[in-house]
This record gives C-alpha cells, structure tokens and sequence, in this order.
C-alpha cells in the first residue's frame, strides 16, 4: 500500500470512530437508556469493518492465551481499582456521606428492576458480566485501540476514559454527580492502564466484573442493615 492510500486508509478509520461515537452520544443524550445501542452498533461496526479490512482478532484486543500473566502482571492495579477504590467509595458514602451512597444504591435497585425482578442469580450474573464485557470491548478494544493509532496511550485513556464517564450519567445534585462520576473516571482509567499493558480484553474485562460485583455486593450488604 502507498503511503498516500496508507493515510488515507487512517484518516478513514478515525473519521469512522468519530461518528460512529458522535451518533452514539447523540442518542445517549436524547434518551440516555440507549447506551446499549451505541455498545451494539460500535460491536458490528468492528466485526465488519474487521472482516472487510482483514484485520486480525487481536487488533481489538481479543486475545486468547497470557490471560494469568497479564493479571499478574498488573496485580497491585487489580487490588487498588477492586478492592481500595469499592470498599472507599461504597464506605465513604454509607458512613460519610449518604446522597453519594443512595446515588450507587440506586444502580443496584436499577439492575434488580430490569434484571434481578425475573432473573435467577446465576443469570443476573451472567448478564452483568456480558455488559461488562460489551462495555471493555466497546471502549477499550474499540475507542482505546483505535485512537492509540493517532494519539499515545495515555490521551487515548483519557479520551475512552471521558466517554464512559459520559455514558454513566445521570441527572442528580451537582456534587455528587462529579464525585460519581469522577470514580467511574479513574476505574475506566485502570482498566484502560490495564488494557494499555496487556493489549488483552479479558485482563481489563475481568478485572471490570470483579469490581463491579464487590461493589455490587457491598452495596447491598450494606443497604439490607
């Protein structure tokens, strides 16, 4: 390919991720329960695109083998973003500061209405661990992949990082939405460090699903007393 074609090729690819996420929060703005939408356009656009381009598997970071390695590689990552970072936000606002506490109670009674109310545990667990994959595969196979074509790694964080908080929105006292959203921003940021050194979206994934489900699980042990 010539280098002409080859930049062509390039600016292409990131004018395509441009408007696909354009569209995406656009309608996350007009009605914010289509995030899942814009999970499952950018999924096709990618196993298309893919197959169009030929790119192989690993381009969007689906790799199958060093799965332990590259956990062990980022072990004390894992434990701050699972362990210190839930039990401090989740504590910090059940002792401290309760709007910040009902804020993330009310993820918990969101997931039981649309899921847990028909679901069996196992099946709860298995849906929370397919939007959690969706959402690894979305912003860090995709977006974060994709712009560390253009930009270093590091603003390639920062932007994934920025569009994940986004779509974690919701309407509420200032305050607590930043604070909110401001945790969703430095967990999006680990795994996002995660995926920066492992180029695997498992590692990122499974450390998602472990956070989510400690919080998870604090948040109702301690909402249930």
């Amino acid at each position: 390919m010539s280098k002409t074609k080859e930049t062509d090729s390039r600016r292409r690819v990131l004018l395509e991720l441009v408007i696909i996420t354009g569209i995406g929060v656009f309608l996350f703005l007009l009605i914010p329960s289509f995030i899942w939408v814009y999970e499952i356009f950018s999924l096709i656009y990618i196993l298309i695109e893919r197959r169009i381009r030929h790119r192989p598997i690993e381009r969007i970071g689906i790799k199958h083998h060093g799965i332990i390695a590259d956990l062990k590689k980022n072990f004390p990552i894992i434990v701050l973003v699972t362990v210190v970072i839930q039990f401090g936000v989740v504590l910090e606002g059940y002792l401290f500061w309760s709007p910040l506490f009902l804020r993330l109670e009310d993820r918990v009674a969101y997931l039981q209405v649309h899921f847990g109310s028909f679901a069996p545990s196992f099946l709860f667990l298995s849906l929370i661990a397919t939007a959690t994959f969706l959402e690894e595969l979305v912003f860090r196979g995709f977006v974060q992949e994709r712009l560390s074509w253009f930009y270093n790694d590091f603003v390639s964080i920062i932007i994934a990082s920025l569009l994940m908080s986004l779509f974690h929105y919701s309407s509420g006292p200032l305050l607590v939405v930043t604070v909110d959203l401001f945790f969703v921003f430095l967990d999006s940021s680990l795994y996002g460090l995660i995926y920066m050194r492992s180029r695997n979206v498992f590692a990122a994934w499974i450390v998602h699903l472990l956070a989510d489900l400690v919080s998870l699980s604090l948040l109702w042990t301690l909402g249930t007393q």
